[in-house]
């Protein structure tokens, strides 16, 4: 699952500064707290209550309800998300056969959603199983490389007066 906004909504958000008085008053009573009448009281009792609970999403506490784990993808990788692939068959689906009319836009949609077989899923699956594999072997290689580029940049007095002396020794050749 990417970072989409929808897919981190979380449960019971601890109001802000923003919030009216009386919102942020019905949440800490929630949370079993004996608001004030001060603002500036009721905005550090908040804070300090989401602070010991931490967040919680929505779509995490339902798919643990029903037995799946969110793994989240990095920031900016939808190579690593099969539905990246699902939705670029179905968007060029509805690209080769919708010529700009809206009223063609849904029956086409609906028809390209059902071009999608248990197949197609699978073999995306695969494939982003298959270019993760990639990118780890990719990392293996960026660290061979990046090891033979390093330069030591501490020399010992021998290697100076070594290369003084064969920079002499060119000159006079010269």
């Amino acid at each position: 699952m990417d970072n989409a906004s929808y897919h981190s909504v979380i449960i019971d958000k601890a109001p802000t500064i923003s919030d009216r008085k009386q919102v942020i008053k019905e949440w800490l009573i929630s949370k079993g707290e004996n608001p004030t009448d001060v603002r500036k009281r009721e905005l550090e009792m908040v804070k300090l209550h989401s602070s010991r609970t931490g967040k919680d999403y929505v779509i995490v506490k339902l798919d643990r309800e029903h037995g799946h784990r969110i793994v989240r993808l990095p920031p900016y990788h939808c190579q690593y998300n099969p539905i990246e692939l699902i939705w670029g068959q179905v968007k060029n689906y509805v690209a080769k056969r919708n010529y700009f009319k809206m009223a063609n836009l849904k029956p086409l949609l609906q028809e390209a959603l059902q071009q999608v077989t248990k197949e197609n899923r699978s073999n995306a699956v695969k494939h982003v199983q298959d270019v993760k594999i990639e990118d780890s072997e990719g990392d293996d290689d960026a660290e061979y490389l990046f090891e033979s580029f390093m330069i030591n940049i501490v020399s010992s007095d021998d290697d100076d007066d070594d290369d003084g002396d064969e920079e002499e020794e060119e000159e006079d050749e010269m």
